[in-house]
């Protein structure tokens, strides 16, 4: 017998899948938390994208409306202030006035020339049910230029707007050129908006807004 031979031997068939098996574990292991975490991570972006959208759309909001100027009533054209509701679900259809802080840091605008007629109209899809999308007109009131339009939002759910006046009454409509808010803003205006994200659910926000006092304060 020769001393130097070695005994050795290869792997059984069992060995072998329980060695294949326990691979597979392990990468089913694996990518169970990789598509756990790539899942979380696209919620997380989809969710703060809208979050970040209507955040961005109501400070505007808020922008324009703590600037709502009357002006002088002598010159109801240029100056009112109209908030206008459409028989849907107390949506706002218009939301219409006279603007102060017209830049992007609130600066108020001393005179005229620099103010300008902020329209915000909400117009419903016509391929989608239940999504609007949401417009600003800036029209220059001191000099003769044609409206900047532009698209805020495609993705608006609902747009609702309720203006209380100095009796703390509501009012879903408003307008300063009628007998019963003649020459008025409202002191309180509520806004409440929802906007759809990319996977068609839907997120709110709400903000209260003090206009200032008309001219006649």
């Amino acid at each position: 017998m020769d001393d130097c031979s070695v005994n050795s031997r290869g792997f059984t068939l069992i060995e072998l899948l329980l060695a294949v098996g326990i691979s597979a574990l392990m990468v089913g292991i694996v990518m169970g938390t990789y598509l756990g975490i790539r899942k979380g991570v696209s919620e997380s972006l989809v969710r703060h994208e809208a979050e970040t959208e209507g955040e961005l759309i109501v400070r505007r909001l808020t922008l324009d409306l703590e600037s709502a100027y009357l002006g002088n009533p002598a010159f109801p054209d240029r100056f009112y202030f109209e908030g206008k509701a459409s028989g849907v679900r107390w949506q706002t259809k218009r939301l219409s006035f006279a603007s102060a802080a017209l830049g992007e840091g609130g600066k108020k605008a001393p005179g005229i020339a620099d103010m300008g007629r902020v329209t915000y109209r909400l117009v419903p899809s016509e391929k989608e049910e239940d999504r609007y999308t949401l417009y600003r007109d800036l029209s220059p009131l001191g000099i003769q230029l044609p409206a900047i339009k532009e698209v805020v939002s495609d993705r608006i759910a609902s747009l609702r707007v309720v203006y209380v006046d100095r009796n703390n009454r509501f009012f879903r409509q408003w307008d300063s050129r009628l007998e019963r808010w003649r020459d008025k803003i409202p002191t309180l205006i509520r806004v409440e908006l929802t906007v759809w994200d990319a996977r068609d659910r839907r997120h709110t926000f709400r903000v209260d807004v003090h206009p200032e006092q008309d001219w006649m304060d």
